[in-house]
């Protein structure tokens, strides 16, 4: 809008149209103008322009402003386009009255509403309308048979409306209609009609996370101008019919999550133009080969044949895809060897194989586009060059030492080597790995001392060492900030000596208050150059084995169970209050179990089993509500066991070998004589440098003292000294305060 100049004729601005013959303003387009605020219903816009027929505001930020009524007075208006905006609240009934519109724009307002019987008369009267996008507005009813009038349409974005009950199949046959969108309305049913008219012009398909079932007719050949076909989790079933080899123009075909069975035809090799082809998640079987006889696929991008019955070797058909770049055939059952060539594919930069049946040796090998490499659930040995982003071989016979040769600016984010036969130190180039989140080297044969340099990775959230070879202390960081992003340790099943190491506890940052909002849709391992992949992880959860797919960063736990650490727990391990899961199990542990656990009240499981603790076990840890699973057994704890809320749940396997523990869920009775603790009456406050709360027990423990203090006296002297008097009163009045002002800040808890 810098061209507006007063005094200047407003024809020549920027985003002003004007008919040619009168000079009226018939077209404003203040798109991408940075506007914000909101539009009063007494704004000169509408007034100043009653011959306006085309006006887009799109693109600005109406600070979630209904859309006006006012809008009706715009009588002229063939163009309206109102998307990104933060418009909000309900779309006034007289937009409808606007029955030139041949486009009209209401997208990508997330709070806008299209209420019964706005959407009736919304295609009752927009008769002439030609382009209609309501995406993301919330319709929210039964789609209208109305909508079987606007023949005229061209384009129908109806994604995200919350459709209900069976959409009108005659739409597809609308004679110009080109692009149809119409997905994400789970409760919107449907199905395919025969497509007669081989002159359709439909190009672009929509139907991905709606409910449409039954078999591709074999008229969908008829469709030759379709371009895009995505029906990405629908319910449709049957073979796909060999006349989807005529559509010549597709690019982008879409069948993923659906039942489809059968064999995939080899006349859809045919299509010239495919850029993608996804069928993941269906029943197809037979042979690759068989799918593709030729390399006409010259465009493919990309290849996703994934959770099928497929079988045999790798096809050298594959060589003719040269724009090959992801290449997804895991959970199938391919057999077989890995072909050299695979790895010279020169543009392929995603290769998954994982949970087939290959077999035979990888040779060495170096591709310079590979960044994700996932190998895994097969029977694959041998050696391998670095130069990937994800690199997951879990699950085979690799051998050997893994070379030093993680070189600066590398891309790794996940290196998953779980569950084959490597040895020998961990390689120090790994700390050039700066973007690496995922590390998983456990169910090997790593012989080494633990790597501390892995400390200085700051982007680093898992790190798995479980069931290997490493031994001797933890070594005292010297980094400032050691371990600053770890969500999950697990050092378990090794041969580590020493204290626990008291500085990671104090600086694992990301096991400290974490905001669980803030994590909702990120995935631990999620590259940044793949939207599909996700580390799969074998993790220790409430003393059983998971296998978890997705994890998600919120997800944080510490396993230093089956090694040989000694001394006590330290008090500072109160920190890590967004802790869910920690094992201790199996060391040489003594000491008292630290109050300073009940800090952690995100903890679903504890186990400090078969250690030597001794002393009684803190009750504050009844304040431990979210904790599932307790194990303390084969210890030497003494005295009562903890009553009431989770505690109550537990059973006598959780203290089994602990003689001297008493009270329910044990048989053994607590000498009535014992002083009996007192129901918790407050939650403890946290305080990360104690797991004590002497707020509570200053009270108590000063009264206690005063009052021996008095019968001692009482005991040697006749007198009342004033001094004493005076100290007497002035605690009993600052033992007030403080349970006065203990109880005020807990009085909502």
């Amino acid at each position: 809008m810098e061209s507006w100049k007063e005094g200047s004729d407003c024809c020549s601005w920027d985003g002003v149209e004007c008919d040619n013959n009168t000079s009226q303003v018939i077209g404003l387009d203040l798109s991408c103008s940075w506007l914000n605020g909101t539009i009063q219903p007494n704004s000169t816009i509408f007034y100043y322009f009653p011959h306006l027929q085309s006006l887009n505001l799109a693109f600005n930020d109406f600070g979630m402003s209904p859309i006006s009524s006012e809008f009706s007075r715009f009588t002229r208006l063939t163009h309206l386009n109102l998307s990104r905006s933060s418009f909000s609240g309900k779309v006034p009934i007289e937009v409808s009255f606007l029955s030139k519109l041949v486009s009209l724009d209401l997208s990508y307002n997330y709070d806008l509403r299209l209420e019964e019987p706005g959407f009736e008369l919304l295609v009752q009267n927009l008769t002439k309308v030609r382009e209609l996008n309501l995406f993301k507005v919330n319709i929210s009813s039964v789609v209208s048979n109305s909508l079987l009038k606007l023949t005229s349409l061209t384009l129908l974005d109806l994604s995200e409306c919350g459709l209900l009950g069976k959409f009108p199949d005659g739409i597809f046959h609308f004679p110009h209609l080109n692009e149809l969108w119409i997905w994400d309305n789970p409760a919107l049913t449907g199905y395919f009609p025969e497509f007669i008219n081989s002159s359709s012009p439909l190009q672009h398909l929509e139907l991905a996370y709606t409910n449409f079932s039954g078999e591709l007719p074999r008229s969908i050949g008829n469709l030759k101008s379709l371009k895009i076909l995505d029906a990405f989790d629908n319910k449709f079933y049957g073979s796909i019919p060999t006349s989807l080899g005529n559509l010549t123009e597709m690019t982008d075909f879409d069948f993923r999550g659906n039942n489809f069975t059968g064999m995939l035809p080899s006349s859809l090799s045919n299509l010239g133009n495919l850029i993608y082809l996804g069928v993941e998640g269906n029943n197809f079987e037979g042979k690759i080969a068989d799918f593709l006889p030729n390399a006409n696929l010259t465009k493919l991008f990309a290849l996703d044949l994934s959770d099928n019955l497929l079988r045999g070797p790798l096809p050298s058909q594959i060589i003719g895809l040269p724009n090959l770049a992801a290449l997804l055939l895991g959970n199938n059952l391919i057999s077989g060897t890995i072909p050299s060539w695979v790895f010279s594919l020169p543009a392929l930069n995603y290769f998954n194989l994982s949970n087939n049946k290959l077999t035979g040796q990888i040779k060495e090998f170096k591709s310079t586009h590979l960044t994700i490499v996932d190998l895994s659930n097969n029977n694959l040995h041998g050696n391998f060059s670095i130069g990937f982003s994800v690199l997951d071989l879990q699950k085979n016979n690799f051998s050997g030492t893994i070379l030093d040769a993680f070189v600066k600016g590398n891309s790794f984010e996940t290196i998953n080597l779980d569950g084959n036969r490597f040895e020998g130190p961990v390689p120090k180039s790994l700390v050039n790995c700066e973007m690496l989140q995922v590390l998983d080297l456990g169910h090997n044969k790593f012989s080494d001392k633990f790597p501390y340099w892995l400390e200085n990775l700051t982007s680093l959230q898992v790190l798995i060492l479980r069931f290997n070879k490493f031994h001797g202390p933890l070594p005292n960081s010297e980094c400032k900030f050691p371990f600053p992003n770890l969500r999950v340790m697990d050092l378990s099943n090794n041969y580590f000596t020493g204290p626990l190491p008291r500085k990671y506890f104090k600086n694992l940052n990301a096991m400290m208050n974490v905001n669980e909002a803030s994590f909702e849709l990120n995935y631990l391992g999620m590259p940044s150059s793949s939207a599909y992949y996700y580390d799969c992880l074998t993790i220790v959860i409430k003393g059983s084995t998971i296998e978890m797919v997705k994890v998600l960063t919120i997800f944080t736990a510490i396993d230093l169970s089956k090694n040989n650490f000694e001394g006590e727990i330290p008090e500072i391990i109160g920190r890590l209050n967004s802790i869910r899961g920690l094992n201790l199990s199996h060391n040489n542990l003594i000491g008292h179990v630290p109050a300073s656990l009940a800090n952690l009240t995100t903890l679903e499981w504890l186990d400090l089993s078969s250690n030597k603790f001794t002393g009684e076990i803190p009750q504050q840890l009844r304040n431990l509500i979210s904790l599932e699973v307790l194990n303390l057994s084969q210890n030497q704890l003494v005295g009562p066991v903890p009553q009431g809320n989770q505690f109550d749940t537990f059973l006598n396997d959780s203290y089994i070998g602990n003689l001297a523990l008493c009270g329910p869920p044990l048989l053994n009775t607590c000498n009535p004589r014992t002083p009996q603790p007192p129901p918790l009456m407050f939650q403890q406050e946290d305080n990360p440098s104690s797991g004590f709360n002497w707020d509570v027990i200053l009270p108590g423990y000063i009264c206690g003292l005063v009052w021996g203090l008095v019968m001692g006296y009482l005991m040697f002297s006749r007198g009342k000294p004033q001094w004493l008097v005076r100290i007497i009163e002035g605690e009993r009045n600052e033992s007030r305060k403080r349970f006065k002002k203990y109880a005020y800040k807990n009085r909502g808890r």
